[in-house]
C-alpha cells in the first residue's frame, strides 16, 4: 500500500505547489543568489498612493516597471497578498528555507497585521535564516507587537525612507527598526558628499542589511 503521509516538513521548492504561495528564488541583478517572499505594490493601498508623488522614491518604483514587464510575476506576488494577509499559515504551510539570508518584501510592502505575524512566523520556524524586512508602514509592525506579538530576534527591520535625498529617522518613534534605507540623486549625493554603501554590490555577499551591526543608515543611488 502507497504510503500518503506527508514529509515532516516543506521545502521551498514546494510551497508553491502545497500552499499558493510563491517564494522568488531567481533574483537578478545586485539581488543575484537571492531568496525572497513578497506582495504586489500594485495590491497596496500605501504604495498606490505614493506612487503619484514625485518628492517620493515610489515616483520611480522599481517593483511597478519589473511587475509590467514579467505579467507572471505580477500574477503570483497577487496571489502572495490575497493569501497572506487575509489568513495566518499554519505550520504545515511554513518551508524550510535553506538559505543564510533571506528577504521580505522585495516588490512590495506590509498591507495589515495578518501579514506581519505571518513573516514573524516564517522567522520563528527558520531561527537558523536571518531574515531582513523592508517597509515604508512601520505602524502597521507596531499595531502587531503591541497586540501581542514579538518581533523574532532572527529578524532585522529595514525602515525605507519614503523621500528621496532625505533620510528619514524613525529609530525614536520605532525602536524594533535596526537600520534605516535612504535613496539619493546622483545631484544630492554630489551636492553633500552622500557616502554609498549600497549599489553594486552583491546582496549576498555584502549581507549589512541583515545582521545586526553599528552600520546603521544604508544608502544607495537611485537608478
Amino acid at each position: 500500500m502507497r504510503n500518503t503521509e506527508r514529509e515532516p516538513f516543506l521545502t521551498i521548492d514546494k510551497a508553491e505547489e502545497l500552499t499558493g504561495v510563491h517564494y522568488t528564488l531567481n533574483h537578478t541583478g545586485k539581488m543575484s543568489g537571492m531568496q525572497s517572499l513578497s506582495t504586489s505594490c500594485l495590491c497596496n493601498k500605501n504604495c498606490l498612493n505614493r506612487v503619484e508623488n514625485a518628492d517620493l522614491v515610489c515616483s520611480h518604483c522599481y517593483a511597478q516597471r519589473q511587475m509590467k514587464m514579467y505579467k507572471n510575476l505580477e500574477k503570483c506576488l497577487k496571489k502572495n497578498t490575497e493569501i497572506l494577509t487575509t489568513r495566518l499559515l499554519t505550520d504545515e504551510e511554513i518551508p524550510l528555507i535553506n538559505a543564510a539570508f533571506f528577504r521580505f518584501e522585495s516588490f512590495g510592502d506590509l498591507n495589515n497585521e495578518i501579514q506581519v505575524v505571518n513573516y514573524f512566523r516564517i522567522c520563528k520556524r527558520n531561527k537558523h535564516v536571518k531574515f531582513a524586512l523592508w517597509t515604508k508602514n512601520p505602524w502597521i509592525i507596531a499595531e502587531t507587537i503591541n497586540n501581542g506579538e514579538n518581533k523574532p530576534r532572527n529578524l532585522q527591520v529595514i525602515y525605507s525612507s519614503p523621500y528621496l535625498d532625505k533620510c528619514d529617522n524613525k529609530l525614536n518613534k520605532y525602536p524594533f527598526i535596526d537600520k534605516i534605507f535612504t535613496v539619493y540623486t546622483k545631484e544630492h549625493i554630489k551636492a553633500n558628499n552622500i557616502e554609498i554603501n549600497c549599489g553594486a554590490k552583491s546582496c549576498l555577499s555584502c549581507h549589512k542589511c541583515y545582521v545586526k551591526s553599528k552600520e546603521i543608515y544604508i544608502n544607495e543611488k537611485c537608478k
